[in-house]
């Protein structure tokens, strides 16, 4: 539906809670980077002075394909944390910060403790 910039505004003000209040300034500047894209068109209704904006049909286009790259993007990181989940839970992660406190406080004759831990790590990462 036709929506003005400073709908627009207080909608990104609603959504963050308060935590950012977009400025008439960028709001409209990007709305006048949208509409020489051609991604939007403006329509100025009867009886009122405000300008409003309407995606086009270029514009939905090169929204769904952006939500398409944003999924793939998310369903990347879903993935990455599943990974991280399944090392943390297999004790990897223990191992690897035992190794970090021995390699930055390490002291002499330490150097077998430290073998000692990279081989359990290898070999629990094997495992995976």
């Amino acid at each position: 539906m036709p929506i003005s910039g400073m709908e627009i505004s207080n909608q990104i003000n609603l959504s963050t809670q308060g935590k950012w209040r977009a400025s008439p300034g960028s709001i409209y500047f990007i709305l006048n980077e949208l509409l020489s894209l051609m991604m939007i068109s403006e329509v100025i209704g009867f009886g009122s002075n405000v300008k409003r904006y309407i995606t086009t049909n270029k514009g939905r286009r090169i929204l769904s394909s952006f939500l398409t790259s944003a999924d793939k993007v998310l369903m990347k990181q879903f993935l990455f944390i599943g990974i991280i989940a399944q090392i943390a839970e297999n004790d990897v992660a223990k191992i690897l910060v035992e190794l970090a406190e021995l390699t930055i406080d390490k002291n002499k004759g330490e150097d077998d403790k430290i073998r000692d831990t990279l081989q359990q790590l290898f070999l629990t990462i094997e495992k995976l």
